[in-house]
């Protein structure tokens, strides 16, 4: 029975995965004088494969999905893999919030409140982690001035990444309180080992 419930769990976070692939087309690009940039929901997706399946499995769906929605986009393929690992830690640190406390109980699951504080906490270090990352690869690798780097990302990048943010928290937990009912009526989320 063990092998059967790893087999769902694994399909499970196979299909999460896509789904954090395709959510990151649901976007709006803007275009600025300092450069490209977009409003999605994948972050918020990325949150609510934490919320399903905890730190580990969502951490995998949210930065696998996201590093293969990154390699179809020939702006992002070369930094795909730091994508990968921005997005597994964005699921990690909220899953990580969310579930410590009731690692061991089986009876007790996280309450809204403490949905709220992981998807908070995930959203606001995924935003500290992609704004050290524009540093790094503009100011290191590319040698852009650090003046330069400094006022794109502030009048640009991070307003930007706070509305992302802003949109993931409530996307992921409404998304959550929506889809968890379904799957505990229909026994899915015992198979699957989804919280």
């Amino acid at each position: 029975m063990k092998d059967r419930t790893s087999i769902y769990r694994i399909t499970a976070i196979g299909l999460m995965t896509a789904i954090v692939f395709v959510s990151n087309y649901i976007q709006f690009g803007i275009d600025t004088p300092l450069g490209p940039t977009r409003i999605h929901i994948a972050n918020g997706i990325c949150l609510l494969a934490a919320l399903l399946f905890g730190e580990l499995g969502g951490g995998i769906a949210a930065g696998l999905g996201s590093f293969l929605y990154d390699l179809t986009n020939p702006a992002y393929a070369a930094t795909s893999w730091v994508t990968f690992l921005m997005k597994f830690l964005l699921a990690y640190i909220c899953g990580i919030i969310i579930y410590a406390k009731y690692r061991q109980s089986t009876t007790s699951t996280p309450g809204l409140f403490r949905r709220i504080l992981g998807t908070t906490i995930g959203s606001l270090s995924y935003v500290v982690m992609y704004v050290l990352k524009q540093y790094i690869e503009q100011c290191l690798i590319l040698g852009y001035a650090v003046e330069t780097v400094m006022f794109t990302t502030l009048t640009v990048k991070l307003p930007v990444s706070l509305i992302n943010a802003a949109i993931a928290i409530p996307v992921s937990i409404l998304i959550y309180h929506a889809v968890s009912p379904a799957l505990k009526n229909s026994g899915l989320s015992d198979k699957m080992q989804i919280r």
